[in-house]
């Protein structure tokens, strides 16, 4: 197993690999995996989240899913869910190891060195400025989940999913703030044609709350992956997968099989 990489394993039959968003780790899966019985789900904690190793100011997308690629051939997994800033290192993957995936399910899909929403933005230059003042902890979890941006407004649907959500983003340490390693991971830019060199079977799954960018982008990949289709869930926000996860059971039960 790559080293620094916490895995969280749960389940039995075809393993499928879950990589989450942003400052979340592999518990906030808990909720969707209770609805999709007969598989081994195997969360992957992402650099400088949950129980793996920090993010190194040197690490860059293609090595990280050089080691994404390692976990799958260690576990056997053929399929990859993926949410939001998780999604961005699911999509490098896809296109880096064409032969090693079958099923990409994408929600509130990020791609490398496309515009963000300007108020994320301007929120991490916040988040940053906040943690050289007092450091980790609930002051930066309950700044990061203040809208805009709309990363977690569809939550306030949702009580006791966003209390759950808030524990889990106080855990974070936020040290990719002070030195400055998401500048290097977040340096690649995925290409129209980076895109469509993905052969797995790829489903999208977009809120209609979402953010413009990330309605672009889940119309780009409908647009431009060879096997791509984009499904729209209602009264939803940027967390579709955590916000409506029987909905979203279904449609991913649907697509895995």
């Amino acid at each position: 197993m790559p080293e620094g990489l916490h895995l969280h394993r749960t389940g039995s039959g075809p393993a499928v690999l879950w990589i989450h968003g942003y400052t979340m780790d592999s518990t906030t899966w808990q909720p969707l995996w209770d609805r999709l019985p007969g598989y081994t789900h195997i969360g992957v904690d992402l650099p400088g989240h949950g129980g793996s190793a920090p993010l190194s100011p040197g690490l860059t997308l293609p090595a990280l899913a050089g080691q994404l690629a390692d976990v799958l051939k260690e576990t056997g997994a053929r399929s990859v869910v993926a949410l939001s800033f998780g999604s961005m290192s699911a999509l490098q993957l896809a296109i880096q190891e064409p032969s090693s995936l079958d099923r990409l399910v994408l929600a509130a899909p990020t791609l490398a060195g496309t515009p963000n929403e300007d108020s994320a933005r301007v929120r991490y230059q916040q988040l940053a400025m906040l943690y050289r003042m007092v450091g980790p902890g609930e002051q930066l979890a309950d700044l990061w989940m203040q809208s805009p941006p709309d990363i977690f407004t569809g939550t306030q649907r949702h009580p006791a999913l966003r209390a759950a959500l808030r524990e889990v983003v106080a855990r974070h340490s936020w040290a990719e703030l002070g030195n400055r390693a998401m500048d290097t991971l977040t340096a690649h830019r995925h290409t129209p044609e980076d895109l469509r060199r993905i052969t797995a079977r790829a489903l999208v799954v977009l809120g209609d709350e979402d953010m413009p960018a990330f309605v672009r982008n889940a119309e780009l990949l409908r647009d431009t992956v060879p096997d791509c289709r984009l499904e729209t869930l209602k009264e939803t926000g940027h967390l579709p997968l955590l916000e409506r996860p029987e909905a979203c059971a279904e449609l991913i039960a649907a697509h895995l099989s």
